[in-house]
């Protein structure tokens, strides 16, 4: 797994916001699916006849592994027995899988006790973005990405599927490589 780059320059010596400078220069935005960016725990389900047979959580390299040259996250096994992995555990006990094909897919786990839920969501479920109808449900259609018209236009989003909330930004997917980029309203120095 790849980390997503962000699709302005920051300003590392600072507040390490984005400032104007556009570094996705070869990416082609014409094309691209603008989805919304969900705010949540990142795993991976492996599926088999509609049932989960095994559950991913995101790993991030520590301060070592990066002085190391390792700056790309993994995924490792959740364990039932982990408090900590407890939330993603019910995500996945109450989500549908009745259409999902046999593979391993990427996802958010979502929920009142996942990431302090910002979407102000009931219960706790996984969203399978890697799945084509699941990506195109939270799709926004002429998102700019010109810095002052983008800065302007994530803080007035809604959330597609929270309670009356914001977005936290966008990811563009490209179809055609599979590059994607992003932006997070938080990025910005407001």
């Amino acid at each position: 797994m790849q980390k997503i780059p962000t699709i302005f320059d920051r300003n590392w010596e600072g507040d390490r916001k984005v400032n104007n400078k556009l570094v996705v220069t070869d990416f082609d935005f014409s094309t691209a699916i603008a989805t919304e960016k969900l705010d949540g725990m990142n795993v991976r389900v492996t599926v088999r006849n509609e049932t989960v047979v095994r559950v991913e959580k995101r790993r991030n390299p520590s301060k070592i592994q990066k002085q190391q040259g390792i700056k790309d996250p993994w995924y490792v096994d959740a364990k039932e027995s982990d408090k900590g992995d407890k939330y993603i555990f019910e995500a996945v006990a109450s989500t549908d899988y009745s259409s999902v094909p046999d593979g391993e897919w990427s996802a958010e786990a979502l929920g009142e006790k996942i990431q302090g839920n910002p979407l102000k969501l009931k219960g706790h479920s996984l969203f399978l973005f890697s799945l084509e109808d699941k990506k195109k449900s939270v799709a926004f259609e002429n998102v700019p990405i010109e810095f002052e018209a983008l800065k302007k236009w994530l803080p007035q989003q809604k959330s597609l599927i929270g309670n009356d909330c914001g977005i936290e930004g966008i990811v563009w997917h490209q179809p055609e490589t599979g590059e994607m980029c992003k932006i997070k309203l938080k990025d910005f120095n407001y």
